[in-house]
């Protein structure tokens, strides 16, 4: 049976801000009071899905911020049990492509427990039998009814369009719902991470400045760095209305160099040593091309050249720490343009237009 999608819809995103602080400010720095509740909540998970079975095949799924949620846990899982079989797919793509899910067990995400396609990737899923567990933020919704069993994450209701707490605190429930066995101290690392990243607010705003006009961005991430570069292009996307993409580590060197000249910023995230060097070389190549370069490190180097060595913590729960300094990146640019980050530009008569136009 085809899928039919919803009719066009009137939006209706946060009003009431309309100077610093927005939204969007508040949600960023709730995360380590949400990550910390989430995980609490989680300790000693006794759900009846085979999410920390090893032996079970994995599938994670969600659209947009909740796909990148998905990404990450999917990398979580591969390295908290190497060897076991774990894909990520887009709800969008479990629907155009069914035959091709094969799984034993699926994490589901979706902040508002509403999304329409992830619902129907719920359906899709409840018809083959395989039994999934959704991580919202939702109270509430047509996903919670469609899932074998529910997370309900803590302090991640958003208030802000440009989601940034549900992010954190669904890699934060995804990531142990798949961790063989309970690690209290990965959990206690990254919650303290959280407040140094946190606290790196006032230089990413020295960041900004220096960034200047530049209005063209290229996120470059590999492993667990995929699922925050993606996730950094998006925010700077929504929060910003300037361009950006994501690219693998080693792809920004076979073929993004012609694209970059001094109208550029080449923003890079690494989780290991290997990572880092080789973002190095490409961050070192872009400069010869007059690009903006910053590099975000979460593999336990000492300092790093052009950006900010974030304190070490496990590449599984990596992108929570990653994604920090980009919220604020995305943040401030908004700001300092005169936008509300919180609202995705539907303050422009066009993207309004644009956006009436199709229902999700």
């Amino acid at each position: 049976m085809a899928t039919t999608f919803p009719p066009p819809q009137q939006p209706n995103p946060p009003r009431g801000r309309t100077r610093h602080p927005f939204f969007m400010h508040e949600m960023v720095r709730r995360q380590q009071v949400a990550v910390k509740a989430t995980l609490a909540e989680l300790t000693g998970w006794a759900g009846a899905a085979r999410t920390r079975d090893p032996a079970a095949r994995l599938l994670t799924t969600g659209i947009g911020t909740s796909f990148h949620a998905a990404l990450a846990v999917a990398a979580a899982a591969r390295a908290a049990s190497p060897g076991r079989v774990v894909e990520a797919r887009s709800a969008f793509d479990l629907l155009d492509g069914p035959e091709t899910a094969v799984a034993d067990v699926a994490i589901a995400f979706s902040e508002s427990a509403e999304t329409f396609v992830t619902a129907r990737a719920l359906e899709l899923l409840r018809q083959r039998k395989v039994p999934t567990v959704l991580v919202t933020a939702a109270a509430k919704g047509e996903c919670r009814d469609l899932a074998a069993e529910v997370v309900e994450t803590k302090h991640a209701k958003e208030d802000s369009w440009t989601h940034t707490v549900s992010y954190a605190a669904g890699v934060a429930a995804g990531w142990s719902l798949v961790q063989p066995r309970p690690d209290p101290v990965a959990e206690a690392t990254v919650v303290e991470a959280i407040g140094d990243a946190l606290a790196l607010e006032p230089r990413v705003m020295e960041t900004v400045e220096a960034l200047g006009e530049r209005d063209r961005f290229v996120l470059v991430g590999s492993g667990s760095g995929e699922a925050t570069a993606r996730e950094a292009a998006l925010k700077l996307r929504e929060a910003t209305r300037r361009f950006a993409t994501a690219v693998g580590v080693e792809e920004l060197l076979h073929g993004v160099l012609p694209s970059l000249n001094e109208h550029a910023a080449v923003l890079a995230i690494s989780g290991t040593e290997l990572e880092r060097r080789r973002v190095a070389d490409g961050l070192a190549a872009a400069r010869h091309l007059d690009a903006f370069v910053w590099h975000i490190d979460t593999s336990g180097a000492a300092t790093v050249e052009n950006g900010l060595a974030l304190p070490p913590v496990p590449p599984g729960i990596a992108p929570i720490v990653q994604g920090i300094p980009f919220q604020w990146l995305a943040y401030w640019i908004a700001v300092q343009d005169g936008l509300n980050p919180d609202i995705m530009g539907l303050d422009d008569p066009k993207v309004l237009a644009a956006r009436r136009s199709f229902g999700i």
